[in-house]
């Protein structure tokens, strides 16, 4: 009897990362925004700017480590289960 193995859906892993990632991108885009006019400069993005880049930095970045993260649990899985 060979039980059928459950895979990772990986477009969910990557899919879900993003969104977090864009989430706490755009936290850190809205904070950099609560700061003090002292601190800011002239030149330097808006908020909405700086929340639009970080967000997408973020997603990036987190969706694409959620998706190695899930490939190598996958391989670990995989050699555990021969």
């Amino acid at each position: 009897m060979n039980p059928e193995i459950r895979r990772p859906n990986h477009l969910r892993v990557l899919i879900i990362g993003a969104v977090v990632g864009f989430a706490l991108g755009g936290f850190l885009g809205v904070y950099r925004g609560l700061e003090s006019s002292a601190r800011t400069t002239a030149g330097e993005y808006s908020t909405s700017t700086s929340v639009g880049y970080l967000g997408l930095l973020g997603a990036i970045v987190v969706g694409l480590l959620a998706a190695g993260l899930s490939v190598l649990i996958e391989t670990i899985s995989e050699r555990r289960n021969r």
